[in-house]
């Protein structure tokens, strides 16, 4: 142990001595005006009021960007559309701009000169395709066994 490594080793000995002593002299100045104050020789302290807490709105504030959305009716408008379908999830189609996208059952229909490209171009090929090896199954008993482990939920 060198000299500097002596020191600290002293030093942080000396100090949890003086913290120790802090909190004892505390303790016993606590005891004291509780039985000062259970003898009726001094008037108990009032307790301090808690301090107003701020609302997050408050403390943070109102941004900025919101302010300017707020005051534009088109920016307004279409925030208050977005708001109310987020659970709609439209998918939209990138070329065509921000249109949405169609769910109808024939924009699903596969164009075949288009699947004929991809098999030559090989994207088509068999090795792409996912199979169940030890590591899916692995996988599978790993969080049926969390599952378990956490409980099945109550049935309704």
């Amino acid at each position: 142990m060198s000299s500097v490594d002596r020191v600290a080793y002293m030093d942080n000995i000396r100090s949890s001595q003086i913290a120790e002593q802090i909190n004892r002299e505390k303790d016993i100045q606590r005891k004291y005006f509780q039985e000062q104050e259970a003898a009726g020789r001094i008037v108990p302290k009032p307790p301090s009021p808690a301090p107003e807490r701020k609302s997050i709105l408050e403390t943070v504030g109102v941004p900025e960007h919101v302010k300017t959305i707020k005051q534009d009716p088109e920016q307004a408008l279409s925030l208050s559309i977005s708001k109310h379908t987020w659970k709609a999830n439209p998918g939209y189609l990138v070329r065509d701009g921000p249109s949405m996208a169609s769910v109808m059952k024939k924009d699903y229909v596969w164009d075949e000169e288009e699947i004929q490209l991809m098999k030559e171009q090989g994207l088509l090929d068999k090795k792409y395709n996912r199979r169940r090896d030890e590591f899916v199954d692995y996988s599978e008993a790993s969080a049926r066994m969390i599952h378990l482990k956490k409980g099945a939920a109550p049935a309704k």
